[in-house]
């Protein structure tokens, strides 16, 4: 991330997000397996609803991803626009 006093959603926040995301579809996958080995339920939830999880997080994940630097407030605060 960029050295700014401030945290924007473009370049701060939706990164951020985008990373818990996918720990979560990463974790909900992980369960799934649990959940097929242990041929039972898993936090009362079936393998199937564990799959569909990690899918549409990793899906949600996918949307947040960008690169740092790309709001133009940054580059304007480093300057002393801001």
């Amino acid at each position: 991330m960029m050295n700014h006093g401030k945290w924007h959603w473009h370049c701060c926040w939706r990164p951020l997000l985008g990373h818990v995301l996918w720990l979560a579809a990463a974790a909900s996958l992980a369960l799934a397996w649990l959940a097929v080995w242990q041929k039972n339920l898993v936090w009362g939830l079936e393998p199937l609803a564990w799959y569909w999880n990690a899918l549409v997080l990793g899906v949600l994940a996918l949307g947040k991803k960008s690169h740092c630097g790309n709001c133009g407030m940054c580059s304007a605060e480093e300057k002393g626009g801001m």
